[in-house]
């Protein structure tokens, strides 16, 4: 097996250019586009303006120009200065007199100890310390004795082992052909550790010295372990020596024994210990004790790395959230395999190849989610909204089973207000998907979207523009806050979570003592989704509240006494309050629970969304016994904001073709169900005679004749997706499965876009040169590719993922909930248990007698409750 490359040098023309082949002998310039043939070299004489053999970079910046052709005069004038960490590597010897007689004293002192001691070590061959030959950087060995070794540059092979390959890379005459194609940098460092054949001979390695640094004896091995952990922190990491297992056991093996009387034994090292473990030169000769190194990680070692983490999360900007990325801990990962030594590429590196290998990456990836689209078809998903400076931002991204796929993103302010403009918008993204592919784009349900969407059907005749259900029913939550019980329970609840979220003393007496550490506040997708959850958690904790505001602790505080404590006090108690809670959490709660369902993305919604909002109706309805003048202020603003998703086509031939729902005793198949059916056919399917076929096949599958009446299509009516179960049993209605599996295949919503991914304020802050602005769209692409594979994976095998807010987002969500507009001091925050409440920690129990969780006592269908 050939041995791993090292990551060495890393030649500058690299940061300017891309290879164009696998043996990079191509390379296209970042600048001009020019390809040029030869290499790295002939880049960089093109960048250089070096005459003779390639043609000029017009357009490389000036620095570009003179940096390079530095470069090439330093490799050919053979003044480049050689990098010590490199040499530290290469050469293991030295020619200085004191490391001779150092040499002579070591060896000397070892040969006492070993006659006084009849004590034996055995030394290890510099290979089993760790040691890989310079040269392997550079080739790859071909064969298991590695007598072929394939050189990286000009890919010639050469026989005879890494001592001819060497001889080939630093171009010594008589055995081998010298390599024309390896850098300047490599043939220097290559020449020079190949020194001893010019002179015929080796350098004598010097036999070593001792293994490791000895200090005065202490009584306390802790200042020692820290002593040594110090020592090794300072020492230079970029050299890996791994030390062999067996050397060391058996060495302290054989001197763990040994009486301390008298000098103790002066251990071999390997020459590369003694250049990177000096002994301290204030050593007197009384007695010693052996230093003891700590090889694995130590708890202050850890608190370094996880404090140097931090300091770069905050020196960078980066939202600590980051930490959760699994990219983040395969980071780690690695690193930590690497090892020691690992030095961090410059940033014209990464944003060089490193960064189009994952974008070639991610294209690759996206092969099978294009492949699915001739059969699925694609939804293309514009997610519009307003970031922290008031632009607005635009996501193009599209939508299939396998996944979700970023397109772009545009900052579309100057657009967003007129209808044409967004319809060419939309339409030069469908050019780009391509039109046989798209079967719906979904946009906002705003006016100027609509006119935008109803010109794209004019001229796209075989999709739909479709609103965002997401966007539909957080208006309807958006207006349920308007009524006026919903807005009196709202305001209300607000005023009690302000209260206990701005005193820090209350909020850990809530936590600690009533609620089991839970949070009151419940952030959801959107504002008013968050709203409602925190509304029903407040629901939920109805009792520990009360508790809590009766209880020894809260009288006994200086807040029961002020008249926010008061009049907070008097609504949790208050009866009435809660019965209103509950009018308005049951009357809400059918049509939230559709925007949780369709918001969480755990499944297609387009076969479910219809009869999702025709079932809440009904619930809204029944909750309220019937009576209309409770239940109709709510269908009023359903009607309103979803009459458009309810007599969409798309919405109601999907309800139609959902085994699950078409095969029900109750399933009435109510005329624009059929008519919507009809429209889609029409729309999806191209040629007139597939329609035709398409139409008469619906009979088959109304009556559930041929495959669709077998006895495995019925079970698993309930049990696939519907898509799946018209992929298996709709083979003998192949026109109309079909345009089924492309109907059922779609998502409704857009609100699969995290905004907090995005790093728009960076693209869109600063415009600057066409390089830097392609560089950033290319990240930004990588960027939120990379998150939604995160989150299909995540999706896909179910992972429950903490939700973990931040302070600015949930204030964005929250807000309502948790700032204070009215209150000027801060004496809270200064509160203490101590200060806060004397006495027992137990509630009056005498008071609390009625605070249950039985709802008996709360008729939520009280008359007055929905006026």
């Amino acid at each position: 097996m050939a041995p791993i490359r090292s990551t060495g040098f890393v030649d500058p023309g690299w940061d300017h250019g891309i290879a164009q082949d696998e043996r990079k002998k191509k390379v296209r310039c970042n600048y001009c586009g020019k390809i040029v043939s030869g290499g790295i070299y002939r880049l960089k004489q093109h960048l250089a303006r070096v005459s003779g053999e390639v043609t000029y970079c017009e357009k490389a910046p000036e620095e570009v120009y003179l940096k390079m052709k530095e470069n090439l005069e330093g490799c050919r004038s053979n003044k480049k200065q050689k990098r010590v960490d490199a040499q530290a590597y290469m050469n293991f010897h030295s020619n200085d007199d004191e490391d001779d007689e150092e040499q002579v004293g070591c060896r000397s002192k070892g040969k006492q100890l070993m006659d006084d001691r009849n004590v034996s070590v055995n030394s290890t061959p510099l290979r089993s310390l760790g040691y890989i030959d310079p040269g392997w950087e550079h080739g790859v060995a071909q064969d298991e004795r590695k007598k072929k070794v394939k050189c990286s540059y000009c890919e010639k092979v050469v026989s005879g082992g890494i001592n001819r390959f060497k001889q080939h890379l630093a171009r010594i005459p008589g055995e081998v052909a010298p390599c024309k194609s390896a850098p300047e940098e490599v043939y220097l460092k290559i020449k020079e550790n190949m020194k001893w054949h010019r002179t015929g001979k080796r350098h004598r390695q010097p036999e070593a010295k001792e293994m490791m640094p000895f200090y005065p004896k202490s009584d306390n091995e802790d200042d020692e372990y820290e002593q040594a952990e110090d020592t090794l922190h300072h020492m230079n990491r970029d050299v890996l020596i791994d030390i062999d297992k067996r050397y060391s056991k058996d060495t302290v093996k054989t001197f763990k024994g040994m009486s301390h009387t008298g000098p103790e034994p002066v251990l071999r090292r390997s020459r590369l210990d003694s250049f990177y473990l000096k002994v301290p030169t204030n050593q007197t000769p009384q007695t010693y004790k052996q230093l003891k190194v700590k090889t694995g990680p130590t708890k202050k070692l850890r608190k370094q790395v996880i404090s140097s983490i931090c300091k770069f999360f905050c020196h960078a900007g980066i939202p600590l959230q980051a930490t959760d990325s699994k990219y983040f801990h395969k980071m780690l990962e690695m690193v930590g395999q690497y090892g020691q030594g690992l030095v961090c590429p410059p940033s014209q590196v990464i944003s060089g190849r490193y960064l189009q290998d994952e974008i070639n990456s991610i294209k690759n990836y996206l092969i099978e989610y294009k492949a699915s689209w001739a059969i699925t078809g694609c939804s293309i998903m514009t997610d519009s909204w307003r970031d922290a400076q008031g632009r607005k931002i635009i996501n193009f991204l599209v939508s299939c089973p396998h996944g979700i796929y970023f397109a772009s993103s545009v900052d579309a302010t100057n657009v967003v207000e007129d209808a044409p403009s967004l319809f060419k918008l939309l339409d030069k993204v469908v050019e780009e998907i391509g039109e046989e592919n798209v079967v719906q784009v979904i946009t906002e349900n705003t006016p100027n979207y609509k006119a935008a969407g109803k010109m794209l059907e004019e001229r796209r005749r075989n999709l739909f523009w479709t609103p965002c259900a997401t966007s539909c029913i957080s208006q309807v939550l958006e207006d349920f806050m308007k009524i006026r019980c919903v807005e009196e329970c709202m305001e209300k609840g607000q005023k009690i979570t302000k209260l206990i979220y701005n005193q820090i003393w209350l909020l850990n007496l809530m936590k600690t003592e009533f609620t089991q550490g839970k949070d009151l506040l419940k952030p959801a997708g959107t504002h008013c989704a968050s709203s409602f959850a925190t509304l029903q958690s407040l629901l939920d904790h109805r009792v520990s509240l009360r508790r809590m505001f009766l209880s020894n602790k809260w009288m006994s505080s200086r807040f029961s006494s002020s008249s926010e404590g008061k009049e907070v006090q008097k609504i949790v108690l208050n009866v009435t309050f809660w019965k209103k809670m509950q009018y308005v959490s049951k009357s809400v709660d059918p049509i939230f629970q559709v925007l949780q369902k369709v918001s969480s993305g755990e499944s297609l919604s387009m076969p479910y969304i219809y009869n999702d909002l025709y079932r809440a109706k009904l619930a809204i309805k029944s909750v309220h016994g019937d009576d209309a003048r409770k239940y109709e202020p709510f269908w009023k603003v359903i009607d309103r904001h979803c009459n458009s998703l309810l007599c969409h086509p798309l919405y109601l031939a999907a309800y139609f073709l959902n085994p699950s729902y078409r095969y029900r005793q109750d399933f009435v198949a109510h005329s624009e169900v059929v008519r919507g059916l009809n429209e889609c056919i029409v729309r999806l399917e191209l040629d007139n005679m597939r329609r035709i076929s398409a139409s008469m096949q619906i009979a088959h599958y109304n009556s559930a004749q041929d495959d669709f009446g077998t006895e495995l299509a019925i079970s698993t009516r309930t049990g696939l997706e519907p898509a799946a179960w018209w992929q298996q049993h709709g083979i003998s209605c192949l026109e109309l499965q079909r345009i089924a599996v492309r109907i059922l295949s779609q998502t409704c919503s857009s609100f699969a876009c995290e905004h907090d991914w995005s790093m728009y304020d960076q693209l869109y802050s600063k415009r600057q040169n066409r390089l830097s602005q392609k560089k950033l769209n290319e990240v930004m692409y990588v960027h939120y590719n990379l998150q939604l594979r995160e989150y299909q994976v995540r999706k896909r095998s179910r992972e429950s993922k903490s939700t973990s807010v931040d302070s600015v987002l949930l204030e964005h969500l929250l807000g309502d909930w948790i700032v204070d507009t009215t209150a000027q001091g801060s004496d809270g925050d200064k509160v203490t248990m101590a200060d806060g409440a004397v006495g027992s920690s137990d509630a009056d129990h005498a008071n609390i007698d009625g605070a249950t969780d039985d709802d008996s006592d709360l008729n939520y269908f009280d008359d007055d409750l929905s006026e």
